[in-house]
């Protein structure tokens, strides 16, 4: 249901930003629906994230939030200036060689550049609590982000498989509202009302 609603929003988003989506395009830059086509949500909390941010948010970015914990781009501003050219960007190709004032790429172009930012993506905060807490914890604890069997988030504001472990990740507007059903969860452990191997 929410991801079909997302669906929905995707497509209006997609027809509100037609220009900017098209104009990305021609200048190279790779987009995408987000899994199964699905975008920002109509719900208040999904509003108010994307009023904050700006009213061109990047289609595909919610249940990618959900399901990767990235991949998506909002737009502050950058794309209008890659749309005009001032900044240069190239996808899909191995970059062979960083020279003082280019990229050498895989392809055997080059791109010349005065700044490179390398947006490599995001991996599982699994494996970064493994690097920072090692691996005797990084074993107990789940993949983070994506859905479970039963199609709620993995890991995410819950129990992780480390008792007194938890995630908790998102922008403000998120954090304020599940910091709460967290807070809830940590309470009932506390109290004995619950125990962490409850489902």
């Amino acid at each position: 249901m929410l991801k079909r609603m997302h669906v929905d929003a995707t497509e209006e988003i997609a027809r509100r930003d037609k220009d900017l989506l098209t104009g990305l395009e021609k200048a190279g830059f790779k987009l995408d629906h987000g899994p199964d086509d699905a975008g920002i949500s109509p719900s208040p909390i999904i509003d108010y994230v994307a009023n904050i941010f700006t009213e061109r948010t990047q289609i595909g970015f919610f249940m990618k939030y959900f399901q990767r914990g990235g991949g998506y781009y909002i737009d502050v501003g950058a794309s209008q200036l890659i749309i005009d050219g001032k900044i240069k960007i190239k996808q899909g190709q191995e970059i062979s060689e960083v020279k003082p004032r280019s990229l050498l790429f895989a392809d055997g172009t080059e791109l010349p550049a005065d700044e490179v930012v390398f947006a490599t993506g995001y991996q599982n905060m699994r494996g970064t609590a493994s690097k920072i807490f090692g691996n005797e914890l990084g074993d107990r604890v789940k993949d983070v982000w994506g859905f479970d069997d039963e199609g709620e988030l993995r890991t995410m504001w819950r129990r992780t498989g480390h008792p007194g472990f938890w995630f908790f990740g998102g922008n403000l507007a998120l954090c304020r509202y599940f910091s709460r059903m967290l807070a809830l969860q940590i309470k009932a452990l506390e109290e004995g009302v619950m125990k962490y191997d409850d489902q």
